[in-house]
């Protein structure tokens, strides 16, 4: 049965998307939960709104390279000739909140996850993978901190030598429309000798593998053991896309004031090193150039609620207006102020 009745869950998803009207562009952000004596735990972006300050409009961060969005569309509009622009809002950091788990919390929290790896990678570790990692059915009713060790010793009798866990305590059940309990854990992380690299290209049956010195072999001889599946997923693009989508899908718990979502381990642990410096850089979707904080001077009204119907995050606009004057300006103090 679900949580709250179908009427009660109508009103508290109309809310949310009054709020953010982003979350109905995934099933996972809309469905309800289905009890399975695990209330608890709840998918992060469905608690309160933290402050009537969340998602507020601040600033536009504007592209003025005209000449690197000759050609080029953005979400089926041709950009020849026209600025880049993005909203800027200022975002909590809680990932309970509807309105900034997505474009807040997960950003920050996956711009943190990439900075350990950047250093991580600075002193040779080796190549960041993308591993899933199913608990056991047998364990699926302990408390998260049990089954996070267990997981966590999994990986390591894989191979996997330091990295970190993002908890999913739900997934979308295949039968009927709705999250059900199903724990598991994405790891990023890395792999002993990239011993995965001869895995990914080997054409060998799974049958072969159990006497395999490399990570599929590994991981059969452990599944034997301890029925934890350890998965390594395709070649990721970016650590920090990967972090970025895997956060906004994860499982907070309640009642606990920092319950950690992300959990490092092996040669990755916080005590290990500190994470390298990074300022992050916020760049044009079309060109990839960075993007300048600008002052608004045009007369056209544009949506900024993120709950809106007609909001749209970035998109097209014309560099003067119908009297000829700019419609946006850098500000004193950007990079072109």
């Amino acid at each position: 049965m679900p949580i709250v009745s179908k009427d009660a869950y109508k009103r508290s998803l109309a809310i949310r998307v009054s709020l953010n009207r982003q979350i109905l562009r995934s099933p996972y952000w809309m469905l309800p939960v289905e009890d399975s004596g695990h209330v608890e735990f709840m998918p992060v972006g469905r608690g309160e709104r933290t402050s009537n300050l969340c998602a507020s409009h601040r600033s536009w961060l504007v592209c003025y390279n005209v000449e690197g969005h000759k050609g080029k569309f953005l979400n089926g509009v041709d950009c020849t000739d026209k600025l880049i622009v993005r909203h800027g809002h200022l975002w909590c950091s809680k990932s309970s909140c509807p309105s900034c788990f997505i474009r807040g919390w997960s950003v920050s929290q996956a711009r943190s996850i990439e900075n350990r790896f950047i250093e991580g990678d600075r002193r040779g570790f080796g190549k960041v993978e993308h591993l899933m990692v199913s608990v056991a059915i047998a364990d699926r009713g302990l408390s998260e901190s049990v089954m996070r060790r267990k997981c966590r010793d999994a990986l390591k009798d894989r191979g996997v030598i330091g990295g970190c866990m993002i908890f999913h305590g739900y997934r979308v059940a295949k039968d009927h429309e709705a999250l059900v309990w199903s724990p598991h854990y994405h790891c990023l992380g890395y792999i002993e000798d990239d011993s995965f690299d001869k895995c990914r290209k080997c054409v060998h049956k799974r049958e072969d593998c159990r006497s395999c010195i490399g990570f599929k072999g590994r991981e059969v001889r452990g599944y034997a053991k301890d029925k934890i599946l350890v998965k390594v997923l395709p070649e990721r693009k970016t650590v920090f896309g990967t972090a970025y989508y895997q956060l906004n899908h994860a499982t907070i718990r309640l009642g606990i004031k920092r319950f950690h979502v992300v959990t490092w381990f092996g040669i990755c642990a916080t005590r290990k090193y500190k994470s390298a410096e990074v300022k992050a850089k916020i760049v044009c979707a079309v060109c990839k150039e960075e993007m300048v904080k600008s002052m608004y001077m045009g007369k056209r009204f544009i949506v900024k609620d993120i709950g809106h119907v007609d909001y749209e995050a970035v998109f097209t606009f014309e560099r003067l207006d119908e009297d000829g004057e700019f419609n946006y300006v850098p500000l004193v103090g950007s990079r072109f102020g």
